[in-house]
């Protein structure tokens, strides 16, 4: 039988404002769970964009575009079946599945919020805050002026934020960071005729970005695991009209790379890989002459694989095992406050071969 005192109160509560009553419960609900360090709160309109859309179509596709990228384009069919035949560990996927890909990546506005970047569902809120916050802290670290020297567009999906005349996208800020870091710490701009190798190449971000900001890079060769990846860089760069400088080469033509290189770029894609893919690209990497290797993971503090079962093992040793030390590892951001203001908590790890 129920006490008096919660008889009293259930009396109460049904003499009481109703609203009254739910805020007040909520309240309790809410204090309760702060305490034990859980904060809930409302997701605004910008975080909301997420569940509702995976990108911005506010500007139209180029003419020719939905036409062209298409899951059943000869091209994709050609890269999908070379790359079907090959026996390299790096042509077995273990997180980017045709199961994943459905999910995660529609082919037309692949600069969306998808498997390549992600964008607004970093943030459940204040996204456009917190996309200020990341441009005023790499424009104050801008050493090469990229921010007068790169654009964006909004095409192919991309969400973008105004400040003034100035539009960003993280496909903007992440590349305008990554090019000032590689400056500063091994002196990319200064490089006469710098060879690039961009290993996870993506549909061709940083290749884009590099090619627009920088005009002493001889060489920038992009390639990937993935043939979607392969087909999207090549009708990007295509796109974007890049200099003769910018190659794709698909894995089935990884023979053609270059004997040496100055740089190998990786970012958010070892991470995605087997410790056996990997292992692979680093033997590559090894029968080459390349000074200098930059790794961006997924994770805080270690680098981890994706194996096929899902679990994540240490590839640190297969970077060491391949004759490079490490020469600097730091956020991207100038401090924790401002990862954490960001919300962003991503890493840069450089290596330099042991000569």
């Amino acid at each position: 039988m129920a006490s008096t005192t919660t008889k009293t109160l259930i009396a109460k509560a049904k003499r009481a404002n109703p609203a009254l009553v739910k805020d007040a419960v909520q309240r309790r609900v809410r204090i309760g769970l702060a305490r034990r360090g859980i904060l809930i709160t409302r997701i605004d309109e910008e975080g909301r964009r997420h569940f509702e859309v995976g990108h911005d179509s506010d500007v139209p596709l180029p003419p020719g575009a939905e036409a062209e990228l298409r899951a059943d384009n000869p091209r994709l069919s050609e890269l999908r079946a070379a790359y079907d035949q090959l026996d390299y560990p790096s042509a077995v996927p273990s997180q980017w599945s045709d199961d994943f890909l459905a999910k995660n990546l529609s082919l037309a506005w692949f600069r969306g919020d998808n498997a390549y970047v992600w964008q607004l569902r970093l943030f459940t809120g204040e996204a456009k805050t917190r996309n200020f916050v990341a441009m005023t802290d790499i424009e104050s670290r801008d050493r090469l002026g990229l921010f007068d020297k790169v654009t964006e567009d909004g095409l192919f999906g991309a969400f973008t934020f105004s400040f003034g005349d100035r539009v960003v996208s993280r496909d903007l800020l992440d590349s305008i960071n990554e090019i000032n870091y590689l400056d500063e710490h091994m002196g990319l701009s200064s490089i006469k005729d710098a060879k690039i190798l961009d290993i996870g190449a993506g549909y061709g971000r940083l290749a884009h970005r590099i090619d627009e900001g920088l005009d002493n890079v001889a060489v920038y060769d992009c390639t990937d695991g993935v043939p979607i990846s392969t087909f999207l860089c090549e009708y990007y760069t295509r796109f974007r009209g890049l200099s003769d400088a910018v190659r794709v080469v698909p894995l089935s033509e990884i023979d053609t790379l270059h004997d040496s290189y100055d740089l190998v770029v990786n970012v958010h894609s070892f991470s995605e890989q087997t410790l056996a893919s990997i292992t692979w690209w680093f033997e590559q990497i090894g029968k080459r002459d390349i000074e200098y290797v930059l790794i961006v993971p997924n994770t805080q503090g270690v680098l981890l694989s994706t194996e096929a079962d899902g679990s994540r093992l240490d590839f640190m040793p297969v970077v060491l095992g391949a004759g490079y030390e490490q020469v600097d590892h730091r956020q991207i951001y100038s401090t924790q406050e401002m990862c954490d203001m960001v919300g962003l908590h991503d890493e840069f790890y450089l290596f330099k071969k042991k000569r």
